[in-house]
């Protein structure tokens, strides 16, 4: 039987007193028997609650995204109130951003979370955990080289420092990339080879030069968009999760992420229907609009473009925008 440590001290306390006198003692009448009772029974659910509530959550890496969908907080003790009900914000707009749907997940959603336990000062493995799915989402490098003074400058960021830097350098060095068998994803998700092909060729050219010659990459740039072109001719579509599965559905965006004010002003109403249609996540159109406004006018509404120097809009012009999309 589990005896709570406050019985335990009392017995040895009790063991080791000298005996009294009985006439020292009243006798207790059973009034006062059950509030001793009622008193110790409420003193072990006490501590019995507090060690439950002081246990960590551990995260699993195969059901991590439906985990995150279900989490609610405790704030720790070494937690400011302001920090905790910015972590708490944060993963209440991540659920939304992902419609608390778990294949939604993208690199935006990976990084909101890591930034949210960071805040939460959640436990090292759950905190790792997060900076290994945020690493391994597409187009991660981006983030890595846009974010680097922020990571290294918080200290909110010290558990996962060391490793943010060596991900960066592999980043800076152009030697990331994501390998998979074409053919064996083509067969599994009864998707057409060649335009899978094109698509992960169109995808690897996008990085190719991004993090270490600009002017090469803004000829690979070029072409690419030639080439998302061509291919919304011929499909009148977004080229998403239907045509080359869930890995590659992103390429289409970020190529017209990369490219001009005009053509991604051209694509955001085929963002905005792909995002309809569950092709791609409610964050690519986030990101989209935040930098089509933040080059058109300065301003962006989701604040996705952190490092372009973009201000925030008014609450007016922010809820017209999201009215406008349709988003909460």
């Amino acid at each position: 039987m589990f005896v709570p440590a406050y019985f335990k001290n009392a017995a040895i306390f009790n063991a080791e007193r000298k005996p009294y006198s009985r006439s020292l003692f009243l006798k207790p009448n059973n009034l006062m028997i059950k509030k001793i009772i009622l008193l110790n029974l409420m003193l072990m659910a006490t501590l019995i609650g507090k060690a439950y509530a002081q246990k960590d959550y551990t995260f699993s890496a195969k059901d991590f995204e439906n985990e995150i969908l279900k989490y609610k907080p405790e704030k720790r003790e070494n937690v400011t109130k302001e920090k905790f009900d910015y972590g708490v914000m944060i993963l209440n707009e991540t659920a939304k951003s992902v419609k608390n749907n778990p294949l939604n997940f993208n690199l935006a959603d990976y990084f909101n979370v890591l930034t949210a336990f960071t805040n939460l000062k959640e436990s090292n493995a759950n905190i790792q955990l997060a900076f290994e799915k945020f690493k391994n989402a597409p187009g991660s490098c981006e983030y890595f080289i846009a974010f680097e003074k922020n990571i290294n400058n918080n200290s909110a960021y010290e558990a996962i420092r060391d490793r943010f830097n060596a991900q960066l350098a592999l980043c800076k060095s152009g030697t990331m990339t994501m390998l998979f068998d074409l053919e064996d994803y083509a067969r599994k998700n009864r998707l057409d080879l060649n335009l899978v092909k094109l698509i992960r060729a169109i995808e690897l050219a996008d990085q190719k030069f991004r993090t270490t010659d600009q002017a090469k990459q803004k000829s690979l740039d070029l072409k690419n968009q030639q080439q998302i072109d061509s291919l919304y001719g011929s499909y009148h579509t977004y080229i998403g999760k239907t045509l080359v599965g869930e890995k590659l559905a992103g390429t289409m965006f970020l190529v017209i992420q990369h490219s001009n004010l005009s053509m991604m002003e051209k694509y955001l109403p085929i963002v905005h229907k792909a995002v309809q249609q569950e092709e791609i996540p409610l964050s690519t159109l986030k990101m989209l609009i935040d930098r089509v406004y933040g080059l058109k006018y300065g301003y962006q509404i989701f604040g996705s473009q952190s490092g372009f120097g973009f201000s925030t809009a008014d609450e007016k012009t922010s809820q017209e925008v999201k009215k406008k999309y349709g988003i909460d």
